[in-house]
């Protein structure tokens, strides 16, 4: 018979119905029954101890804000976040390349290098950048060279850097050497037939030395040759000159990278790609066969052609890290297969197939690059790698359906790709010699600002008048005093600057010569240029209006003693003055240019400003990492919302976005900035379907087309894409919220700011709807004229068009001379190119009125340029309006 006990903790319990029960157990009923509780006791102590870090531990998550810190490096990397979080930006400073090469190194002129036991040729199929680069062939002897044009005024107990990304043929090998400097550390040379290797070598030189780089293909016999491209040739500072020790030659390459003469930190962003890495397929470049994407990730394709390289409907590149694992699935709906190729320097690296419900997972080799993502047309393989064991015909059709590609080794179930996306429009600074003083970028109540140290004056001729000194083979020229504020500690106030053909100009010592640069005393900026450039001959003084044709890109001669356009004109009497352009795009002209030469990069010079100032930034964006592994990027030369009109392409009655009429079978329609990628294609600010081509119409690598039933012609679009060209890449500093204290402070704060700005955005429309008037500060002695007719200033309506409206009169009620700069717009005032504005010249009563002309240029400076016959005492009445672009 059981004995009862009770329910919970078992004790035992008097059976007060069985006569055996006429005695009382003390063991029974007493030991047994408070041990078991004395242990029920030990268990709860242990639960209440557990219990109580548990709580300690949710208490600290709510109550402790908690950060980790994390600093995207430039290029691809794989971030591991414990939970979801968004990125704080808490560090981005600026940074100066200047290759002292020029744009020599980008291999795109032949004419730029001297030939010895060789012969060179531009190469379009074998390059790391730009459209070529060179390959050099022997032609006699054991080894040719060619050496940059321009040479390298090296200083003693300074420490220079030379990359030269280089690729052997049929040769001995690739190699470089700097003519006049000695190699301290570095590999200057390759074997490698299959892929570009970065040779560098750096110098510590203890006397000043004029040197020169030279590209170098060895052989045993003449016909061999060897490809070149991207050189650069870098001034470092000794704390990079020492971290070199430690570097492989692909991170010297990536922290040295290829840069044109001058370049900065320009439009950072930092991208973390969604789990799904694979794009929606209407942003995959399709191939010219019938593909039809019914949503972004289902479509249809058939096949047009079947000639090799052809079994694919669309491919997408998708940026990679070497020696990494990939998972991609291609489910068992699909019909079709996925095809992979990994791409390196030298070309396709691996390769597989991924039939219908098949998920494999790929390393990618050392030092890869790229993968490429195709949807295959292909019916059977026998080689996943040869191309020639694949088959394939025209008419074949395939579907393909929510297709997965993720990190590490694990299939994951589909989501659609959703990347999120910091970016800045603007442009990083530094030292260029010593990095020191960098521009800085900064948060504050959710907008981004810039700590702006440095200032890049793009000159133009309204900033030059007059010819400042005359020497042997060259002028010195002139602006107006003020026309900068820049901080003269070094080399009076030029860090760096560089001419029409991106050489870089020297800069002033103590004895002027030919292509130098420097601002004076007096806030004026001045150039010395060769008469060779100039055409001015030195006999010859050029007006104001032959300055500014020089710095629009023309170049004078006489055509009567040289009618190719060389020498120079040397005559008083103006017979036979023709102008060219500098670069001999086209043929010379015998009346004076007023407009720029397309084909010719103007003057720029950069400087530092005796203060700095505080810049909002355009940005977009808000960075957030998912819970587990990331996969990053940082970049420069990213371009936000870049407005476009697309064009009607007929003959495929599509229209078109950053195409180029190179065959006459597209409308063109370049964006500003050759493309790399085009990223987004916005219709009235909401992301729209267009899809992408990468071909010989493409302004750079890539188009955007979208069919013509599609298009909505009253709709406004802009596009979001990289450019082409290369710019230092500078790293992102921040932090990231580890537990729910933090994130729920960034909730709140995120919430504040964002009514903050909304709240300040309305404040704004108000203002521009009822815009105020601003008073400018007056230069150069010119103060108002009370006359009660103008506002005596400037404003700006909520359609950005400013109105300008002054009475001026020069220095002590006297006349102002042409040529005069009256005032500077402060930014979001100017226009992005030059605009003129009628104003008249009158007496100081307001009388004897006669017309002249104000320019207003990209800089803000508001310029009297046209003069009539100037009375005892000179008023100028402007009033205008132009449009705000910058």
């Amino acid at each position: 018979m059981n004995e009862p006990k009770t329910p919970n903790l078992g004790l035992n319990k008097i059976d007060r119905s069985s006569p055996s029960t006429t005695y009382f157990d003390l063991d029974k009923y007493l030991d047994q029954n408070w041990e078991k509780v004395d242990g029920f006791a030990e268990q709860m102590e242990e639960k209440v101890g557990e219990t109580a870090g548990q709580v300690s531990d949710i208490q600290e998550r709510l109550d402790t804000e908690k950060r980790r810190s994390v600093t995207l490096e430039p290029g691809l990397q794989i971030i591991n976040a414990e939970r979801t979080s968004a990125f704080k930006l808490e560090g981005l400073k600026g940074r100066t390349l200047v290759n002292l090469l020029g744009r020599d190194g980008g291999c795109e002129n032949i004419s730029r290098w001297l030939l010895f036991q060789g012969a060179a040729s531009i190469d379009l199929a074998n390059k790391t950048e730009g459209s070529s680069g060179i390959k050099l062939t022997v032609t006699s002897g054991t080894f040719a060279t060619a050496t940059a044009v321009n040479t390298i005024n090296a200083k003693a107990n300074r420490f220079y850097i030379a990359v030269v990304d280089a690729k052997n043929g049929n040769a001995t090998n690739a190699a470089f050497y700097s003519n006049g400097l000695t190699a301290t550390k570095g590999v200057n040379s390759t074997t490698d037939a299959t892929k570009f290797i970065p040779l560098w070598r750096a110098y510590a030189p203890t006397s000043d030395v004029v040197a020169s780089v030279i590209i170098q293909t060895n052989s045993s016999a003449t016909g061999q040759y060897a490809y070149f491209d991207a050189v650069r040739f870098y001034e470092i500072t000794a704390t990079e000159y020492a971290a070199l020790d430690s570097m492989t030659p692909q991170q010297v390459a990536v922290e040295y990278p290829y840069v044109d003469s001058v370049q900065s930190v320009q439009n950072p962003y930092v991208i973390r790609y969604g789990e799904n890495l694979i794009p929606p397929f209407y942003e995959w470049n399709h191939l010219g066969h019938n593909l039809l994407t019914t949503t972004p990730y289902i479509a249809t394709g058939e096949l047009l052609l079947d000639s090799i390289g052809t079994d694919a409907y669309a491919v997408t590149y998708l940026n990679v890290l070497a020696a990494q694992e990939y998972t991609i699935n291609n489910p068992i709906e699909s019909t079709g297969k996925i095809r992979i190729s990994v791409y390196d320097s030298s070309g396709r690296a691996q390769g597989m197939f991924i039939n219908p419900g098949e998920s494999k997972t790929i390393k990618t080799a050392p030092n890869s690059l790229v993968m490429g993502v195709h949807l295959s047309g292909v019916t059977q393989y026998s080689d996943e790698f040869d191309v020639n064991k694949w088959t394939w015909s025209v008419g074949n059709k395939a579907s393909f359906i929510r297709p997965v590609m993720t990190i590490g080794k694990i299939a994951k179930p589909f989501k659609p790709r959703e990347d999120s996306m910091l970016a800045l429009q603007t442009e990083l600074y530094a030292n260029p010699d010593t990095g020191a003083n960098p521009d800085m970028v900064f948060e504050r109540d959710g907008q981004y600002f810039k700590l702006a140290k440095w200032r890049k004056v793009v000159l133009d001729g309204n900033y030059f008048r007059e010819v400042l000194s005359v020497y042997s083979g060259y002028k010195s020229i002139t602006s107006p005093a003020n026309v900068v504020n820049a901080l003269l500690v070094d080399e009076l106030g030029v860090l760096a600057s560089t001419k029409y053909n991106g050489d870089i100009l020297k800069p002033y010592k103590s004895n002027v010569t030919s292509d130098m640069a420097w601002i004076a005393a007096d806030q004026s900026i001045r150039i010395s240029i060769s008469n060779t450039d100039s055409g001015w001959g030195d006999a010859y003084t050029p007006t104001a209006d032959e300055i500014k044709a020089y710095f629009m890109g023309w170049k004078m001669y006489d055509v009567n003693t040289n009618p190719d356009g060389s020498g120079v004109y040397n005559r008083t009497d103006g017979v036979g003055k023709w102008f060219v352009p500098v670069d001999r795009s086209s043929g010379g002209v015998n009346i004076l240019p007023t407009t720029k030469v397309p084909t010719v990069a103007p003057y720029q010079l950069l400087y530092q400003l005796a203060t700095p100032v505080v810049e909002p930034i355009m940005s977009e964006g808000q960075l957030t990492f998912i819970e587990g592994d990331n996969q990053v990027e940082v970049g420069t030369g990213i371009v936000l919302r870049e407005s476009t009109k697309p064009l009607l392409s007929a003959i495929y009655s599509t229209y078109e976005i950053n195409s180029v009429n190179t065959v006459g079978s597209v409308a063109p329609n370049p964006l500003e900035y050759k493309a790399r990628k085009v990223l987004t294609i916005y219709k009235n600010n909401r992301q729209d379907k267009w899809l992408r081509n990468s071909d010989t119409n493409s302004n750079g690598l890539e188009r955007a087309f979208l069919d013509a039933s599609l298009f909505d012609p009253s709709a406004a679009y802009s596009v979001t894409y990289l450019m082409l060209n290369n710019y230092p890449v500078a790293s992102f500093e921040g932090t990231y919220s580890l537990n729910e204290k933090t994130f729920l402070l960034d909730t709140v704060k995120s919430l504040q700011e964002n009514t903050t700005r909304i709240s300040v955005l309305e404040s704004k429309k108000a203002e521009k709807d009822a815009p105020a008037w601003i008073t400018p500060t007056l230069l150069n002695g010119i103060t108002f004229n009370n006359y009660p007719i103008n506002r005596q200033g400037y404003y700006k309506n909520s359609l950005n068009v400013v109105q300008l409206s002054l009475a001026i009169i020069g220095p002590n009620n006297g006349g102002i001379a042409q040529n005069t700069l009256i005032c500077i717009l402060p930014v979001g005032y100017r226009p992005s190119s030059k605009v003129f504005l009628t104003g008249t010249n009158t007496n100081a009563q307001g009388l004897n009125a006669q017309v002249l002309s104000i320019v207003i240029n990209s800089e803000g400076q508001v310029v009297l340029t046209s003069l009539p016959t100037t009375p005892s005492q000179l008023s100028v009445t402007v009033s205008g309006v132009f449009l705000a672009e910058q």
